[in-house]
């Protein structure tokens, strides 16, 4: 693993974790806010190069757990940044037992993110996705929101995600359709990444996208689910 530069105040680093009897990759993002702190999105397990390359970028001012399901090295995380606030989705804690300095993300109670980075919190849906916006990149960075998986992945991966028909072009997998608990949301997300106009996405699994045109390649993805049938 080593720290990468995407674009500029833009960075990830990329792992993998085992699943289902292969190894599934996965990426964190770090991205720079206008006062020159960081956000971390999505921790990974981070080696002591690639804790004194973040370092080396900024101070680490907030590592925000996207969602429900992504969390494994959370508390690592916070441990290896101390000065940082540790902001987690509604329902984690539950699921997972207390994390040290966590701040529940909500719509009344948002993230405090450095400035120079927006957000928008998938509340009405299962997982409780928040997607962050990195405006000087002009960069949506998702978790879960979107997939890419191309050719240069995994044969376990290609395999799965081609069964899911989420395999050799930007996807969202169709059982998003049975955690939305209100599809009125989904027109709301796409309108916020339309509003944004980010230039790239990056996800935590599969390709980072780059086209002027990811506005319409995330709506084309989400707009199957505005018919979708929504939980109570």
């Amino acid at each position: 693993m080593s720290v990468e530069a995407i674009a500029p105040g833009l960075w990830c680093v990329n792992s993998h974790f085992p699943s289902m009897g292969f190894k599934g990759s996965v990426r964190m993002s770090v991205a720079r806010g206008d006062d020159g702190a960081l956000a971390l999105y999505s921790p990974v397990a981070m080696t002591e190069a690639d804790v004194a390359a973040i370092e080396a970028l900024g101070p680490v001012a907030a590592i925000v757990a996207p969602n429900t399901f992504h969390y494994r090295w959370l508390r690592a995380a916070a441990e290896l940044f101390p000065a940082a606030r540790v902001f987690v989705p509604e329902g984690l804690e539950a699921k997972i037992g207390a994390v040290p300095r966590a701040e529940t993300m909500t719509r009344a109670t948002p993230p405090a993110l450095p400035p120079g980075i927006a957000h928008f919190i998938f509340d009405r849906h299962a997982i409780r996705e928040t997607a962050l916006f990195h405006g000087e990149s002009r960069t949506l960075v998702t978790s879960d929101l979107l997939y890419n998986y191309q050719r240069e992945h995994g044969a376990g991966e290609k395999a799965m995600f081609g069964l899911l028909g989420c395999y050799g072009s930007p996807k969202v997998v169709f059982y998003h359709r049975f955690a939305l608990q209100d599809k009125a949301q989904v027109a709301e997300l796409i309108a916020q990444v339309e509003a944004w106009r980010p230039r790239r996405i990056v996800m935590c699994h599969g390709r980072i996208v780059e086209s002027e045109d990811a506005p319409e390649i995330f709506a084309r993805a989400w707009r199957p689910f505005l018919g979708a049938p929504t939980r109570g």
